[in-house]
């Protein structure tokens, strides 16, 4: 076939498609949503008490060095609490106990100034809720006459550390 046929046939079929009619259009709205929900999220945390003397007779502070990572959305009002028992337990069967207390700075570790939830007690977290990871400082505290003649060894305990929102 040669070049001026073919363009005479494709002119052709162009024309006779113009007489075909258009197809219609219809158009609606579709909502599109999205929720975000409140949330917070706890990270595991450390706290490593310094090795005691039983000759010292001090009493001993430690905290969670950043070790502790709370994040919540923006717009909640996170608290902080733990309802765990204070007692380190320990050596070997963990038959020796050493109690001691949480608080948001050493001050009010004094006090065991972290609640264990009694008539909604709680403390406010240290920042403002804004969805990013932020280091929330524990203190705790060891008074010597709780360690004065117990066990050499190890003593551990698990802490959880909650967050209502």
């Amino acid at each position: 076939m040669n070049n001026k046929l073919k363009l005479l046939t494709v002119l052709g079929i162009a024309v006779s498609m113009s007489n075909v009619p258009m197809a219609q259009t219809a158009s609606g709205t579709m909502t599109v949503s999205a929720t975000v929900s409140e949330a917070c999220s706890v990270s595991a945390a450390t706290m490593t008490f310094p090795a005691i003397s039983l000759f010292a007779n001090t009493d001993v502070v430690a905290d969670t060095a950043g070790s502790l990572l709370i994040s919540c959305t923006a717009a909640t009002s996170p608290l902080i609490w733990s309802d765990s028992p204070r007692v380190l337990t320990g050596p070997g069967a963990g038959i020796e106990e050493i109690p001691f207390s949480l608080g948001q700075t050493s001050v009010t570790a004094l006090t065991n100034a972290l609640p264990v939830i009694v008539a909604g007690e709680a403390i406010a977290a240290p920042f403002v809720a804004d969805g990013t990871e932020q280091a929330v400082p524990l203190h705790g505290l060891i008074k010597a006459a709780d360690y004065a003649g117990k066990a050499p060894g190890l003593y551990t305990a698990s802490i959880t550390i909650n967050v209502s929102y």
